[in-house]
């Protein structure tokens, strides 16, 4: 990793907060492990506080769990915040239009916000003091990443966010860090990072970002198509596009059309069996959100057995609507979801993991069938909003593996020496 020259360091001693913004990326990890090195050299540790604003179901899975472990790692303070007027496509949705690189609403009401109230919080922790609080905030912004980025000051006073009570510089330790150096520092800090990077994606944070590249929009609509499918129907609600030069529609159709063209053979489909699809209360109770069963007969009883299920395949859990009614199910209350009526033909990718099978125990049958995610988060082992997508009606499981050619992404990150 680079050498930071101590004239590019501030005096960390002298600061009695020390503030990480964590979006569970790469650069939000350099930082934190480049802040926690510097400041335990200075004998302030226990200082650090590491900040996640966690976006919700926009923001890929795993996230906050894996800005937690990290946080963890070096010892420090974690805490989560949002936006409690509501998360960003509520925001979208009642401002009629989507954020852009000119109205960055997202990232100060989603971001910004929250991280200024948890200042205000942290120094209030302190008790009185005789001065105003010192806040130092720390940012992984890079140069290289944009030209307003590279305009930026490595330490900057914070004039807005400063009163009477606090004074609050801004620093950015990774400033001048090339993409290279960033990925050198995380390998050689041992500590994992989002698994979304080995599946082609270039940053974390929101799923299908308005200012990411083309590719890796593509990309994410690819490896989140129900949320794409989301994103497009909101559009087409306000009627604003996604991007000026590029509508979610069009981010779909690519994402389709870059898959058939990458996939040079046939994806193998396993079928598990067929009937209404449900999945146990406690699922809802955990935010699990684990497995599924299907019901059929007459009466819509009798356990489909997942008996033969591949037990231990990697691959996609995809329900293919055969028959549909309408679900009387109150949803998730704490999440705003609610089930909602596909159409006949209809695929609803469920999720990706390991398949796996638990066994009723009345029945002494597998009557339950879930996914385990490689990321090994503790919740969403599933799509929630894909789940209530298709509960209660007649679906086709099918588990979907793609051939070891199939999907494959190059690793493009640099290697460490």
């Amino acid at each position: 990793m680079p050498a930071t020259t101590t004239a590019t360091i501030p005096d960390l001693a002298a600061y009695d907060v020390i503030l990480i913004n964590s979006s569970g990326g790469k650069d939000s990890q350099a930082t934190l492990h480049e802040v926690c090195t510097l400041a335990a050299a200075a004998g302030v540790l226990q200082r650090v506080t590491v900040l996640h604003c966690a976006l919700g179901h926009v923001e890929w899975p795993g996230t906050s769990e894996l800005a937690r472990k990290q946080a963890e790692h070096y010892g420090v303070r974690f805490e989560e915040r949002h936006r409690e007027q509501g998360l960003l496509l509520d925001q979208v949705r009642r401002r009629g239009r989507w954020p852009s690189s000119s109205a960055r609403y997202c990232t100060s009401d989603q971001k910004r916000g929250p991280a200024r109230k948890l200042i205000t919080q942290l120094v209030a922790e302190l008790g009185d003091l005789p001065r105003p609080a010192l806040v130092l905030n720390c940012m992984g912004l890079r140069a290289e990443e944009s030209r307003a980025r590279l305009k930026k000051a490595r330490l900057t006073r914070d004039e807005a966010a400063s009163s009477g009570r606090r004074t609050i510089d801004t620093w950015l330790p990774i400033h001048d860090w090339t993409e290279e150096q960033v990925w050198q520092c995380i390998r050689a800090s041992g500590v994992p990072y989002h698994p979304a990077y080995d599946q082609g994606m270039t940053r974390l944070s929101c799923s299908l970002c308005v200012l990411a590249s083309r590719a890796d929009l593509v990309r994410a609509a690819r490896l989140r198509p129900t949320l794409a499918a989301e994103y497009a129907e909101l559009e087409a609600e306000i009627g604003h596009r996604f991007r000026n030069d590029l509508s979610m529609a069009d981010i779909i159709t690519a994402a389709e059309q870059a898959a058939a063209a990458e996939h040079t053979e046939e994806t193998e489909t396993i079928e598990l069996g067929q009937g209404q699809l449900w999945w146990p209360r406690s699922e809802r109770q955990t935010d699990r959100y684990g497995t599924v069963f299907l019901l059929t007969g007459p009466d819509g009883d009798t356990y489909v057995s997942f008996g033969n299920a591949p037990v231990g395949q990697p691959g996609r859990l995809v329900a293919v609507v055969v028959e549909t009614r309408r679900s009387g199910h109150c949803g998730d209350i704490a999440r705003s979801l609610a089930p909602t009526t596909p159409t006949v033909g209809e695929e609803i990718t469920l999720g990706a993991g390991t398949l796996f099978t638990e066994t009723d125990a009345d029945l002494g049958v597998p009557t339950a069938v879930g996914l385990v995610p490689d990321d090994q988060r503790d919740t969403d082992w599933l799509v929630p909003r894909a789940l209530y997508r298709c509960h209660n009606q007649t679906v086709r499981l099918e588990l979907r593996v793609d051939s070891p050619t199939n999907g494959r992404v190059r690793d493009t990150r640099p290697r460490g020496a």
